[in-house]
């Protein structure tokens, strides 16, 4: 699918770790100028919503998390995943029930989503 002569989908060649930084950076940004805390675990649970560009499931982050905090809990996610749709910085996929980083948490809008059947990955349209 393309966008205005740019595929939706980053190439397999993209550096998937510039990725993830951007977006935690634009998080700590829009965070400060709004006068939200962005705390370390909202921090990881959005660091692990873009470990990659699939939509990843609440249950799933609780499993990565609990690797690294054994007392995580399903609120401690929920609450997270919770701040970040409501900064903008993920989104909800409802049909999946699962959460997918914003590309552009600065622009308050409503994603539309291409998921690919093969690979999962997911891709959003302006």
């Amino acid at each position: 699918m393309h966008d205005g002569g740019k595929s939706a989908f980053p190439a397999p060649e993209h550096d998937h770790r510039h990725c993830v930084e951007q977006a935690l950076g634009e998080a700590a940004d829009l965070c400060r100028q709004r006068g939200a805390r962005l705390t370390p675990i909202r921090r990881r649970v959005l660091e692990l919503v873009w470990a990659s560009h699939k939509a990843v499931g609440a249950y799933e982050i609780l499993d990565a998390l609990r690797s690294e905090h054994a007392g995580a809990a399903p609120p401690t996610v929920y609450r997270a995943l919770d701040f970040l749709i409501a900064q903008g910085f993920v989104h909800r996929i409802e049909s999946l029930n699962a959460f997918v980083g914003c590309p552009h948490p600065a622009d308050r809008h409503a994603g539309q989503f291409l998921i690919c059947l093969d690979c999962g990955a997911a891709a959003e349209l302006d």
